[in-house]
């Protein structure tokens, strides 16, 4: 188009804007002591149906509000998060709803105040509120957040590896994206090792093209990557004294997952490189103990655990949780 102008960018102001990344520090005290840090990978490890999906919406909400709105304190980051979806578990009326109970959280913490004073709407300026935001007011914000979320949905490795790669663009022209996350990384699992045959090598190949994709924009772009792994397989009962860590070079030892086993122990069936590339493990379990809440009325919830694994310091934490309409409501 004639008079449009070429955006030249050299490659030392592309180095400084990529670097300038917002920082997620307070992002979740109760699960981060001060975290999560740039380049960490961190994986989700639990059986199906023990909260993996509903605390990455939840750490999603945490990044996509901002700190403050019309006054009130809502604890986010407002930062961007790249959310690839391999298992069609997400639901962004989910995310929408754990959204709108933290405003209307934020609202009911607020003074009581005369119902015709003016508001100041200003979505990035902090400023005092002399009203309760409006209902259209608030759908109006949650939008405006949603905004900071980018999802897309692969359903085979091929088209997981593609859309990695591709991922590259969005992350040149919109710095503001710290966070990836996939749910999950072991979607093609099985679909992979029936079509390699017999050798080992040729089943991990696509993991392994996929690692090293990750492993490129996670260092580049200074990412945090949150990757969810169910507990598919496990080892068999006379292999208890082997190690936890057992690479898939021996597929006699699969079996199916106990579904009695309170909290799964971990096994590993990725490639080598993935477990390389993994510096911290949660590992996810429902407790078959229920939570009985005070209100309203002793309704009575699941219970949830998760073991927080640093495995570069070797260090672990747990938490407890339950899964509200609201999200994710804590233990203490």
């Amino acid at each position: 188009m004639a008079g449009a102008k070429l955006e030249v960018e050299s490659g030392a102001q592309l180095l400084a804007r990529l670097s300038n990344k917002p920082k997620l520090k307070n992002l979740d005290t109760f699960l981060f002591e001060d975290g999560p840090q740039p380049k960490d990978v961190i994986e989700f490890y639990g059986e199906e149906g023990s909260g993996k999906t509903e605390m990455l919406l939840h750490l999603v909400a945490k990044c996509i509000l901002p700190s403050t709105w019309c006054g009130m304190n809502l604890n986010g980051q407002a930062v961007g998060v790249l959310f690839v979806d391999t298992d069609y578990h997400f639901s962004v009326i989910r995310l929408a709803s754990i959204l709108e109970h933290c405003v209307n959280s934020a609202v009911s913490l607020q003074p009581k105040l005369p119902k015709n004073d003016c508001c100041f709407r200003d979505l990035n300026e902090v400023k005092t509120l002399d009203s309760p935001p409006k209902e259209d007011e608030i759908d109006t914000f949650i939008k405006a957040c949603l905004k900071r979320l980018f999802v897309v949905k692969c359903n085979s490795s091929h088209q997981l590896i593609v859309t990695l790669h591709s991922l590259e663009s969005l992350l040149d022209s919109k710095p503001d994206i710290c966070v990836l996350m996939i749910d999950s990384l072991s979607a093609f699992y099985w679909i992979d090792r029936s079509n390699g045959g017999d050798n080992v090598t040729t089943q991990e190949a696509n993991q392994r093209r996929t690692v090293d994709v990750l492993s490129r924009l996670v260092m580049t772009y200074n990412l945090v990557l949150f990757a969810t792994k169910p507990a598919i397989i496990q080892r068999r009962a006379n292999d208890e004294g082997a190690s936890s860590t057992t690479s898939t070079d021996s597929p006699s030892h699969f079996s199916c997952k106990n579904k009695e086993k309170d909290s799964p122990e971990h096994y590993e069936y990725l490639c080598k490189s993935w477990q390389k590339f993994v510096t911290h493990r949660w590992t996810f379990s429902r407790s078959q103990q229920p939570f009985v809440t005070t209100m309203p009325n002793n309704t009575i919830l699941n219970r949830y655990k998760v073991t927080i694994a640093d495995l570069k310091m070797s260090t672990k934490l747990t938490r407890q949780f339950c899964i509200t309409d609201g999200g994710i409501e804590y233990i203490m």
